[in-house]
């Protein structure tokens, strides 16, 4: 791995199971990490600076996109968020693929920086196992898993944009699918 800027994109609507996924891609397959986005919301009790994210000053983050310091960068709830550069290349620097779990909107910015990113969608089987999932996890309200559902839909039709879609049915083997893609792809 001595090119510099090896990137996984991993996209899919809220909901799919993508953290899930990612995690247990994590633990068993050494020659990836996770991207740390830096944002600019307050630091919540119990996160770490450069653990769970790099907490910027609006300021900071002003300068980080004058200075085309990020691949993408998106607001979310009033908060800036942003995948660096210098990011990629820490993670690529130590011999390891970067990972970044991202929505379609970035995906298609990171693929402007990154043309050769593999860029891979997780979908669920159908929109009825997507919105049971969601009711599942008990966090959002019926209003929100129909805004959900709504946003999937439009997600679902950028699949096009993909290397390849994964439709998630099981987590163990929706990883070992991605495990198969990335060593094919990066001759690992």
């Amino acid at each position: 791995m001595k090119n510099k800027n090896l990137l996984i994109v991993i996209s899919g609507p809220s909901g799919v199971g993508k953290g899930s996924v990612i995690k247990e891609l994590l633990s068993y397959l050494e020659t990836i990490e996770l991207a740390i986005s830096a944002t600019t919301r307050k630091k919540r009790e119990g996160e770490e600076e450069g653990k769970d994210y790099y907490f910027f000053s609006d300021d900071i983050f002003d300068k980080a996109i004058k200075n085309d310091e990020f691949i993408e960068w998106c607001i979310v709830h009033g908060n800036r968020y942003g995948t660096l550069r210098k990011e990629i290349r820490r993670i690529n620097n130590k011999n390891k693929l970067g990972l970044v779990e991202i929505d379609t909107k970035g995906a298609r910015k990171i693929k402007k920086s990154f043309p050769d990113a593999l860029q891979i969608f997780i979908s669920a089987p159908t929109m009825a196992v997507l919105e049971e999932r969601l009711k599942r996890r008990k966090t959002e309200s019926n209003e929100d898993i129909t805004k959900r559902i709504s946003n999937a839909k439009e997600e679902i039709k950028k699949i096009k944009h993909y290397d390849y879609v994964i439709i998630n049915d099981s987590i163990f083997d929706s990883s070992k699918e991605i495990e198969e893609i990335i060593r094919k792809r990066f001759n690992l």
